[in-house]
């Protein structure tokens, strides 16, 4: 396999990684907005937790 051809799947699988990542942020804020508990804080790595806080006020 060529470098490029390697950098190429690599950048594809950091993409789709990526997606997840946002999407499963994005089902917690939506946890967090139903139940009106902000569990992320208490049970996150705090860089995580930060992550989603930052995206909760974009959305307000």
């Amino acid at each position: 396999m060529s470098l490029q051809d390697e950098n190429k799947k690599l950048k594809e699988k950091l993409q789709e990684l990526q997606w997840i990542k946002d999407f499963q942020q994005d089902v917690i804020i939506e946890f967090e907005r139903v139940t009106g508990k902000e569990l992320s804080k208490e049970l996150l790595p705090k860089h995580l937790s930060n992550e989603i806080q930052k995206k909760k006020k974009k959305l307000k």
